[in-house]
């Protein structure tokens, strides 16, 4: 910081000797944050993932009822349109299938072998999860630097489903806008189907 924006904030001589030591509370606290906010971001990509596999079913469904009521003459485009739409959104149901499987640490790293993540310590026998705790909280520095693997393995996990989502929408935006302009181009309506 410049003297200036130490003046701004009102930052004291006094306040600078507390600001350069270590505060076990704040890295608690940072530490409680961080995997707040990786967890809620789990949640946020399930979420997802379960908002596009419904809106794909209610649209797939209802794709197959516009198909079979549609005239004869009328079916062929709409069956070209709907194709793309079908195919596209099935693909968009795999990618978020995908990102809503669980996540697992050991694919992303293969020497990370903690034990705070559930998927690793099951594994583990009883007397061979306590002593592994024990070395853990045996200093505070290696708790910190478990916690700094855990956070940083979840960080890997909720980017590789990000991306998943990701990849799940922009199929199902291609499936959707490729079977509007199929549909428009051949000059069919929703309205000339039903209400003819």
């Amino acid at each position: 910081m410049t003297q200036e924006s130490e003046n701004i904030l009102g930052i004291t001589e006094k306040d600078k000797g507390k600001l350069n030591k270590f505060d076990g509370r704040g890295v608690q606290t940072l530490f409680r944050t961080l995997s707040r906010n990786h967890y809620n971001l789990l949640r946020m990509v399930d979420n997802k993932a379960s908002i596009i596999l419904t809106v794909n079913s209610i649209i797939i469904s209802l794709l197959m009822g516009v198909i079979y009521m549609a005239p004869d003459d009328q079916r062929d485009v709409l069956q070209l349109g709907s194709k793309f739409l079908l195919n596209f959104g099935m693909a968009s149901m795999v990618f978020a299938l995908f990102a809503m499987l669980p996540h697992k640490y050991t694919k992303l790293g293969k020497k990370y072998k903690g034990v705070l993540y559930a998927q690793n310590f099951s594994k583990l026998s009883l007397e061979e999860y306590t002593a592994e705790m024990n070395r853990i909280i045996s200093t505070g520095n290696m708790v910190y630097k478990e916690m700094i693997n855990d956070l940083y393995y979840l960080g890997k996990s909720v980017s590789i489903k990000q991306t998943l989502i990701t990849i799940a929408v922009i199929m199902f935006l291609i499936g959707l806008v490729s079977s509007i302009l199929i549909t428009l181009y051949h000059g069919i309506m929703i309205e000339q189907i039903f209400f003819k």
